[in-house]
């Protein structure tokens, strides 16, 4: 790809970046698939979501496995390789794909709330020194 300049004068090598983080319209309305070219202001490297792109586009994914948005890649906590993103055929997708997200994070703190809860009511409370039987304690004085 020819190098040019982008909307900061920084020489980039996506300067038609989906998802520019200068241009509100896009952060607001703009969609990114994996396989498409990320920002690569060095001043915007540490925004989280760019981020979460770098990690994303590392899994190869395809435009098949769906699009992302600036809210979908926030509201990914662990990028892992059973990601997806959401359906660009279907019009309200990314609300789709964020409320399935939600619910499926509430059912994973639910179940490991009551897995925690399990454990605590099983354990005893001031649980008891074994006895062993013929041995004695060692004392410092001989009473």
């Amino acid at each position: 790809m020819k190098e040019r300049l982008c909307n900061l004068f920084e020489a980039c090598d996506s300067p038609e970046s989906p998802l520019c983080p200068v241009q509100e319209s896009t952060i607001k309305r703009g969609i990114w698939y994996p396989d498409e070219p990320i920002c690569q202001a060095e001043q915007f490297q540490e925004v989280p979501w760019i981020k979460k792109q770098r990690q994303i586009a590392a899994l190869k994914l395809t435009t098949e496995d769906g699009f992302f948005t600036v809210r979908m890649l926030e509201a990914i906590r662990v990028v892992s390789s059973n990601l997806k993103g959401a359906d660009p055929d279907d019009p309200r997708a990314e609300s789709k794909w964020l409320r399935e997200r939600s619910e499926k994070r509430a059912a994973v703190s639910e179940k490991r709330r009551l897995k925690k809860q399990k454990v605590t009511t099983t354990k005893k409370a001031f649980p008891r020194p074994a006895k062993r039987k013929g041995i004695k304690t060692p004392t410092l004085f001989k009473i």
